[in-house]
C-alpha cells in the first residue's frame, strides 16, 4: 500500500471525525451566540463608568444623604463649612473651590491676572483665619459656620466659578454639557455671552490654582486679610475702621487706583432726606442755620491718620448726637469714610474719596500695580506691610 493511500486510511479509520460538518455549524452557532452575550452584558457592565465622564457631578465612593460628594482637589484636603444664604442650609467643601467662588464674586475677573491672584491669596487667608477647625472664630451671623455668601458679614461668593474650579480639577469632568450646567449657575444679568462668562471663571479658576496653597502670614499666624474696592489714593488703619490696631494694617500710599470709578465722587443729597436719614426733625432743622457755602449741620470731632474721618456730632450744639465715621457712612450710604462736604441752598452735597472701608488690599490698586508689572506677592506685601506670603502649613 503506497504511502497516500495509507494516510489517507488513517484519518478515515483511527482518527475519527467527532464533529461532523453539520455538528461544527451548530456549535459555531452557539459560539457565536455565548460571544454576542459575553458582549452585550460586558458593555452593559462598563458604559455607566464610561457616561460618568459627562456628567456634572460624579457619585465618589462616598455619599451622603444620596447627594454625590465631590472628591478633594489635589493634595489639599481642608473643608470649609460655608453657610449659603440663599439656599439656607450649610454646605461643606473644599477650601480651593469655595476660594475661585469668592474670587470671581469679590473681584471682576477683567483684572490683571496678578491682582486675581493676589485676591486669591487674600481670600483663603481670610478664610483659613476664621475657621472653626483650626480654631477661628467662626461666622458672627450663622453658629457652626465657618463663613457665610454675605458680603456684609463674610465674603462674597459666585456658585458657578466654584463649580468651574470643581470641574476643571478632576480630568474625567471634560465631557459635554459641563458648559450648560456653569451658564445656569449665573444670573441673566451678568451675562453676555457664553465664550465671555467662561473665559472670566478659566482666568479667575487658574489665579487660584495658580497660587494654591499659598498664605498670608505676620509671625507665626494668618493676617487679618481684609479687602476693600478702592482706597481713594491711602488706605486706612484698622484703628480707624474697627478700633482694633494691626501693626501690617497701616496707611500705605496708593498712587495706583486713580482708575477705578470709585476715586473720587460727589453725592448731592437734599437737606429733607439728609435729616431724616440721621434721624433729625424739620423743627431740628429749624434750630440749625443753613446758609450757602457753610458747613453748619456737621462737626468732624476726630479724624485717622489716613484723613478719614471717624467721629463727627451732629449737629455742632448737641455733643450727644456724635456718630462714629462708620456710622455715619452707613446712614447716609456714602462711599467711603473719607469725605467732606458742602450745603448750596436746599443741598449737601459729599464729596468722597475711594470705596469701601479702606483697610488692607485695595482692589482697584491691585489691578493697577499688576498692570505696571508688580507681581501678586509684591501687590500683597505692598499693602500688608511687614507680613510675608508663603505655603500654608495648617493642613490635616
Amino acid at each position: 500500500m503506497d504511502r497516500i493511500r495509507w494516510r489517507k486510511m488513517r484519518r478515515r479509520y483511527f482518527r475519527p471525525n467527532y464533529f461532523p460538518r453539520a455538528r461544527k455549524k451548530a456549535l459555531w452557532k452557539w459560539k457565536s451566540f455565548f460571544i454576542y452575550l459575553g458582549g452585550m452584558v460586558l458593555l452593559l457592565v462598563a458604559m455607566p463608568a464610561l457616561l460618568a465622564g459627562g456628567d456634572v457631578q460624579p457619585v465618589d465612593e462616598e455619599t451622603e444623604h444620596g447627594k454625590a460628594v465631590l472628591p478633594p482637589l489635589g493634595e489639599e484636603i481642608l473643608k470649609v463649612q460655608v453657610y449659603l444664604v440663599e439656599q439656607g442650609e450649610i454646605v461643606e467643601m473644599d477650601l480651593e473651590v469655595y476660594t475661585a467662588g469668592v474670587v470671581a464674586a469679590e473681584m471682576p475677573a477683567s483684572f490683571h491676572t496678578e491682582a486675581l491672584k493676589a485676591q486669591a491669596v487674600a481670600a483663603r487667608t481670610y478664610t483659613l483665619q476664621k475657621m472653626l477647625s483650626l480654631g477661628g472664630r467662626g461666622c458672627a451671623s450663622r453658629p457652626g459656620a465657618d463663613l457665610c455668601t454675605a458680603s456684609t458679614c463674610c465674603q462674597a461668593w459666585d456658585r458657578g466659578a466654584a463649580q468651574t474650579m470643581a470641574l476643571n480639577s478632576m480630568a474625567e469632568f471634560s465631557g459635554a454639557g459641563t458648559e450648560e450646567v456653569i451658564i445656569k449657575e449665573i444670573s441673566a444679568e451678568t451675562i453676555t455671552t457664553k465664550g465671555t462668562v467662561l473665559h472670566y471663571y478659566d482666568r479667575v479658576t487658574a489665579a487660584v490654582e495658580e497660587t494654591r496653597g499659598l498664605v498670608i502670614s505676620y509671625g507665626d499666624e494668618y493676617i487679618e486679610a481684609v479687602y476693600h474696592s478702592t482706597c481713594g489714593g491711602i488706605t486706612a488703619a484698622a484703628s480707624e475702621v474697627w478700633g482694633q490696631d494691626f501693626p501690617y494694617l497701616q496707611p500705605v500710599e496708593d498712587p495706583y487706583c486713580s482708575h477705578s470709578p470709585y476715586y473720587r465722587q460727589e453725592i448731592r443729597m437734599d437737606l429733607t432726606a439728609f435729616l431724616a436719614a440721621v434721624g433729625m426733625s424739620m423743627g431740628d432743622r429749624e434750630a440749625v442755620p443753613v446758609l450757602a457755602g457753610q458747613e453748619p449741620l456737621l462737626e468732624i470731632t476726630r479724624q485717622g491718620a489716613s484723613g478719614r474721618n471717624t467721629l463727627l456730632r451732629l449737629p455742632p450744639r448737641y455733643p450727644e448726637r456724635s456718630l462714629s465715621g462708620t456710622e455715619f457712612r452707613s446712614l447716609l450710604r456714602l462711599p467711603s469714610t473719607h469725605f467732606y462736604w458742602t450745603t448750596v441752598a436746599d443741598e449737601i452735597v459729599f464729596y468722597t474719596q475711594g470705596f469701601g472701608h479702606g483697610a488692607g488690599l485695595c482692589q482697584y490698586g491691585a489691578d493697577g500695580m499688576g498692570q505696571e508689572g508688580n507681581s501678586y506677592q509684591e501687590i500683597l506685601e505692598h499693602y500688608y506691610r511687614g507680613a510675608v506670603v508663603q505655603p500654608n502649613h495648617n493642613t490635616p
